[in-house]
């Protein structure tokens, strides 16, 4: 049994990235965070593990094909995103993240609760 619930943990990621308004309060919360470089680490390291088996087993096939999908969507955008000067709001003013954002809410709509 898996004992860590990828499931929550990816919804509530992808609500994180899809949330203009989450995005601007968490940076306000923890002003000392670059809080882009917690974007990229809270998908790329902490929540998307499609190596692992215990992660794999909390998703539909269909699932782990659309979340796939979107972690390759938001890998090539990150190479067009612009350095945060501190500051989210840097990446918000960008055509890039604003696809990202985007891409995470339709993804999470593909994630059954």
């Amino acid at each position: 049994m898996n004992s860590i619930d990828w499931r929550r943990i990816i919804r509530a990621e992808l609500a994180f990235l899809a949330s203009e308004e989450g995005l601007i309060e968490y940076e306000r919360n923890v002003p000392h965070v670059d809080i882009t470089a917690e974007l990229l680490c809270g998908w790329f390291d902490d929540s998307y593990h499609p190596h692992d088996e215990g992660f794999c087993s909390c998703f539909e096939r269909h699932e782990l094909e659309v979340l796939a999908r979107f972690n390759e969507f938001y890998d090539e955008r990150t190479s067009r995103l612009p350095e945060s000067k501190g500051t989210v709001r840097t990446w918000l003013q960008t055509s890039a993240w604003r696809e990202v954002m985007r891409e995470a809410q339709l993804t999470l709509t593909k994630i059954a609760a």
